[in-house]
């Protein structure tokens, strides 16, 4: 037995977590129970969370919608861009995340913003074949990851959030007038997130269902000298991801107006 299913066992042991629907053969992956040691760790997670950093820095806190408008992801770009690769087996029909899958066999790291064409010049080259089966890949289709489910009767389409950030940027307007209009504003929020993933594995680091704290920053780029503590991290280093990892300081990713994933 490795080190993961050590921690896995002794979780299930112990009361830390465990899977969902565990009773039935037909509870899917990607959920699972906080039992009473893994609430009282995820408690005081929060308790350290909002006491070092929400309060602190005297930032809001909220807690929005689970379940948001079609037209809020439309806006971000999730229902275009929120996707991952997938690939089929065509004799076994098992689906696989094609970045992982590609990774796994071929030790190839893919961009996450790879075209489909790109994805499918790697699995050609390197033969690829499904793990399961040895059976043939299909060609790679992007898969939304975002829940979709039907309000009402007229089963109007709306989403569960897959992030927490969306109701801290669809509230700001009225956010900002409760803080009575001063920036720079730090909004906080835990809660629920939500995504469809194609596989989801390694216990609790990659979910359908998890929780998030987050916390976004609005300020006046053009007045950052005024803020307070701006001088103490403008040197530190973040690592951004595109179609490669950049290390720039927090002056150069400001500057550079950078957008992408930081990592």
């Amino acid at each position: 037995m490795n080190t993961y299913d050590e921690i896995i066992q002794l979780a299930l042991e112990r009361g830390f977590y465990f899977p969902s629907s565990e009773l039935y053969s037909d509870a899917n992956a990607g959920f699972w129970e906080y039992g009473p040691n893994g609430v009282r760790m995820k408690n005081k997670f929060l308790e350290l969370w909002r006491r070092e950093l929400v309060r602190r820095d005297n930032m809001l806190e909220i807690d929005g919608s689970q379940i948001m408008s079609k037209n809020v992801f439309m806006a971000s770009g999730h229902l275009t861009n929120f996707t991952d690769p997938i690939v089929k087996c065509k004799k076994c029909s098992s689906s696989f995340r094609a970045d992982k899958l590609i990774q796994e066999v071929a030790k190839i790291e893919v961009p996450e913003r790879l075209e489909n064409e790109g994805v499918d010049d790697i699995i050609l080259q390197n033969n690829i074949k499904c793990p399961l089966c040895k059976g043939e890949i299909s060609k790679s289709e992007r898969f939304n990851m975002m829940f979709k489910i039907e309000i009402g009767p007229n089963r109007d389409e709306a989403y569960l959030r897959p992030e927490t950030c969306q109701s801290i940027f669809v509230d700001f307007s009225r956010l900002f007038k409760v803080s009575r209009g001063k920036l720079p504003l730090g909004i906080a929020q835990v809660g629920k997130s939500f995504r469809n993933e194609i596989s989801p594995r390694q216990g609790l680091l990659r979910l359908r269902e998890f929780y998030q704290a987050e916390i976004e920053v609005f300020c006046n780029p053009a007045k950052l000298n005024d803020l307070n503590k701006y001088d103490e991290i403008k040197n530190t280093l973040l690592r951004f991801y595109d179609t490669r990892i950049v290390e720039l300081s927090v002056e150069e990713a400001l500057e550079q107006k950078r957008s992408c994933q930081i990592s």
